[in-house]
């Protein structure tokens, strides 16, 4: 546990240290690795937490890049106001997602997201005149309160929200819901036997995950200021998965540890050129065999069982 606060501790103080001694391009790597932790944290309480597997979180995400880049490109909405409305619009879209699916799982659930996900594609691409289709859509550096957010005040802002999320995953998995959500996973006649509607609890895992995802959206097109259908294609929603799998499925840290590791992964595979992909897959399935818990899961483990041993001694 002491080792855990001071891991934490030593990552806060990084984390806001790092404009000081840190190149624009690592910052700009910072703020996607803060912004695949948001979107990772609302997948994992969706798959982790509550069993639903989703392949359509990065549609999800799109729809709050895409909300959040219209209502300030096109109706000239602040950013401080059309972020939140991205959040909403991703989060209604994701009940609505939700409703029919709560009654599905396993491969069925798998095959009705990953419909989802190609209609959101094609809808982006179908409407050029409004969403850029295949071109993408050029956004400005968004302002916040009469502040222009750029360089380090954007990536203050960023880390902000994301410890806001960081905090609202830690509290929901925590909470009477996130119970829920582990007893849905683990037995549906249990959870109904103890007064859990199931329908309800998985409806209410899929709006919440599409809250994060409708977050994670708004701050990418703040972040890289241009948005295009391949950036929120299966890949991305693959990649997302792999996260909270690599990292610790049913855990916050898992979503983290995952979000770090797997963003900084290929930047460290750069040089091995086109090796790199395999390089990459190796390590994956290396991770997935050796630590199927994930990466926070087998260290838990380990420490666990340490302390067992020297309880016995």
């Amino acid at each position: 546990m002491r080792l855990a606060h001071a891991a934490i501790a030593i990552a806060a103080v990084f984390s806001v240290a790092l404009p000081l001694f840190g190149s624009e391009y690592q910052i700009y790597l910072a703020e996607l690795i803060l912004i695949n932790i948001v979107a990772a944290i609302g997948l994992n309480l969706l798959t982790g937490n509550c069993g639903q597997i989703s392949l359509c979180h990065a549609s999800l995400m799109a729809i709050g890049a895409y909300t959040t880049a219209l209502l300030t490109t096109r109706l000239a909405v602040t950013y401080v106001l059309a972020l939140p409305a991205g959040v909403v619009v991703t989060t209604l879209l994701g009940a609505s997602l939700g409703y029919p699916a709560r009654r599905l799982s396993g491969l069925y659930l798998a095959l009705v997201t990953l419909g989802f996900l190609e209609v959101v594609s094609i809808a982006i691409e179908e409407f050029p005149d409004l969403t850029g289709g295949v071109r993408g859509l050029k956004l400005a550096k968004p302002e916040l309160v009469g502040l222009l957010l750029k360089d380090n005040a954007l990536y203050f802002f960023v880390l902000g929200m994301t410890a806001l999320a960081i905090c609202a995953g830690w509290n929901i998995q925590r909470s009477r819901y996130g119970r829920a959500f582990d007893a849905v996973r683990q037995s549906v006649i249990v959870a109904q036997a103890l007064a859990i509607p199931p329908g309800r609890t998985k409806l209410l895992a899929f709006s919440i995950a599409a809250a994060f995802a409708g977050l994670a959206g708004g701050l990418f097109t703040a972040v890289v200021g241009f948005i295009d259908p391949t950036e929120f294609d299966i890949s991305a929603s693959l990649r997302d998965i792999t996260f909270i799998v690599v990292g610790g499925l049913g855990s916050v840290a898992g979503s983290v540890v995952g979000a770090v590791v797997l963003t900084l992964l290929p930047e460290t595979l750069r040089g091995a050129k086109e090796y790199g992909d395999v390089v990459y897959g190796v390590i994956l399935l290396g991770a997935l065999v050796l630590a199927p818990k994930g990466i926070v899961g087998s260290l838990a483990f380990l420490a666990r069982r340490r302390d067992s041993k020297g309880g016995l001694t």
